[in-house]
């Protein structure tokens, strides 16, 4: 078994506490914790920590007991590891062998059944290569002995992808396993019930399907999912949180037997497209939606009163938004009444989030990730990852000597783009260029050099050069393996359909004049025609 210390150890000295008292740690302020500084509400005061560092892309985190001083948390490399709060031990209880790892894809979700003394159980969803493909499964373990044995496959063979493979898992009250996955670039099978990828699935706790699930003799809880990377049980429902495409993150209530509409609907049904399809099919609407995206990934219900601005709301760890949401609930849990942005770019990304059973928050960032080295710009002025990452946090009501000792956090505000004329190659300025830096610099960067083994150029492409293909592409999205210059890219293109003809006649227009490129306009009347044809 292998022990890890935390590298932050003689905070007593920093904060000048006595010897006297025989260097006594408390459960509030830990001896091994590296303060960083404190966070003013409106009548609380929050101390910030750090609690944990130099982690291998760590994905969840989970308590395994109602004292709430043993954090589990899981690294993507396939490690389950425990920390003790009170300490700063981290023990690694299992490697796994067989997980598959690469960018976004290796251990994802994981849950620890919460009365683990009666059950003594923990689930482990991940990928694993199969006859050449990526496949995932998800697995049972037993907690036996300070350790985890006796691995049960609960289902396997799911299909998985370098991308949208989710997930979280949850253990309801009733003793149920609820399991997001994503589509796994399978756009169209998210609608299949059928299908598993695009779901979220409902098992008992040995892997057979519940008797009462919407369809008979099927693990599928609801359908329509793009992403979902956050999963959470709160005033007696199902909040899950979703990446959109290039708009449209969401948060949602999950119902059994519900429709969440990818790819047909993403966030409202407030675009004609969507309007229409809504007409004739069920949808469920999510509660809050994000546009520009934000990139939801783990969330967690607060409803302690420890800190008592944020009593009953569910927090949200934002990758690309770099924060913690705050969302404020109604009463019922069903609308979202207001939204708090926390900790803007304080950490980086943040892939989880967790409420500890006395009120503290941990968060964990994912900054070591594949994200930050293919788009280092996007975080500018902060460059990630940041040193010692990547970090568990702590989050907390300051105590008297540390609302003294801390210093106030400094705001920090989300960076503009900005492109230089000079990258432009000559390019014509205008709404096409403010459209590409909003939607589409991220990936292809602001001179159209695309990230290597990410993200394709667009710099003297024939994907570029061929208006047809050019227009079919950014219009209804693109999937899987795709070779520009000889060199493969596995990535999905997001369909922009949401946007005005117009608007991407003038975008196009621009990638074709820019970047050395120098091809002839696209005018709305090409955008019209090619929508004009998926309609016959």
């Amino acid at each position: 078994m292998a022990v890890r210390l935390s590298p932050y150890v003689l905070l007593l000295i920093l904060l000048n506490f006595s010897c006297g008292e025989g260097n006594k740690k408390t459960q509030e302020d830990s001896s091994y914790q590296k303060h960083l500084f404190k966070k003013t509400l409106e009548t609380s005061q929050l101390a910030v920590s750090v609690v944990a560092s130099n982690l291998d892309y760590p994905w969840d985190l989970c308590w395994g007991n109602n004292e709430g001083n043993i954090l589990w948390f899981t690294e993507i490399k396939g490690t389950v590891n425990q920390l003790n709060t009170d300490t700063g031990e981290i023990k690694t209880l299992l490697s796994l062998e067989d997980v598959l790892v690469k960018k976004s894809y290796g251990l994802l979700g994981f849950a620890v059944h919460p009365d683990i003394e009666s059950n003594p159980y923990v689930f482990l969803h991940y990928a694993y290569l199969r006859n050449d493909e990526i496949r995932t499964k998800l697995v049972r373990y037993r907690y036996s002995n300070g350790g985890l044995e006796s691995p049960k496959i609960l289902l396997e063979d799911i299909p998985g992808a370098t991308y949208h493979n989710g997930s979280r898992i949850v253990i309801s009250p009733n003793n149920k396993i609820l399991i997001s996955l994503g589509d796994a670039g399978r756009k169209s099978l998210a609608q299949s019930t059928s299908a598993i990828t695009g779901k979220v699935l409902r098992l008992n706790l040995d892997g057979s399907i519940p008797d009462d699930n919407p369809i008979k003799d099927s693990p599928v809880w609801s359908w329509g999912h793009r992403n979902p990377q956050g999963l959470v049980m709160g005033n007696g429902k199902l909040y899950s949180s979703e990446h959109g495409e290039a708009n449209d993150d969401e948060l949602n209530i999950i119902e059994p037997g519900g429709n969440y509409g990818w790819p047909d609907v993403t966030g409202y049904c407030n675009e004609p497209y969507e309007i229409a399809y809504c007409k004739d099919s069920t949808i469920v609407e999510p509660i809050k939606q994000w546009t520009p995206t934000i990139a939801p990934s783990g969330i967690a219900y607060y409803g302690s009163n420890a800190i008592p601005e944020w009593t009953n709301s569910i927090l949200v760890g934002s990758l690309k938004g770099a924060s913690l949401r705050v969302l404020k609930l109604s009463l019922d849990g069903t609308t979202v009444e207001d939204e708090f942005v926390a900790f803007n770019r304080q950490f980086g990304r943040i892939r989880d989030v967790i409420a500890a059973p006395n009120g503290d928050i941990y968060l964990c960032t994912s900054n070591k990730d594949w994200h930050p080295k293919a788009n280092p710009e996007f975080y500018s002025p902060d460059t990630l990852p940041f040193n010692n990452d990547d970090k568990i946090i702590r989050i907390h009501q300051a105590s008297d000597d540390l609302r003294d000792l801390l210093v106030e956090m400094t705001e920090k505000q989300t960076p503009v783009d900005k492109v230089a004329t000079s990258d432009m190659n000559g390019s014509l300025p205008g709404e096409g260029m403010a459209i590409y830096q909003k939607f589409c610099a991220s990936c292809h960067k602001a001179n159209g050099s695309g990230s290597e083994g990410f993200f394709p150029p667009i710099s003297k492409t024939e994907g570029v050069a061929n208006k047809d293909r050019l227009i079919k592409t950014v219009v209804s999205g693109l999937s899987g393996p795709l070779e520009v210059k000889g060199k493969i890219y596995n990535q999905e293109m997001p369909s922009f359909k949401f946007l005005t003809d117009k608007e991407l006649a003038d975008v196009l227009t621009y990638v074709r004049a820019s970047f050395g490129n120098g091809h002839p306009s696209v005018i709305e009347k090409d955008i019209s025609e090619y929508r004009a044809s998926l309609q016959n």
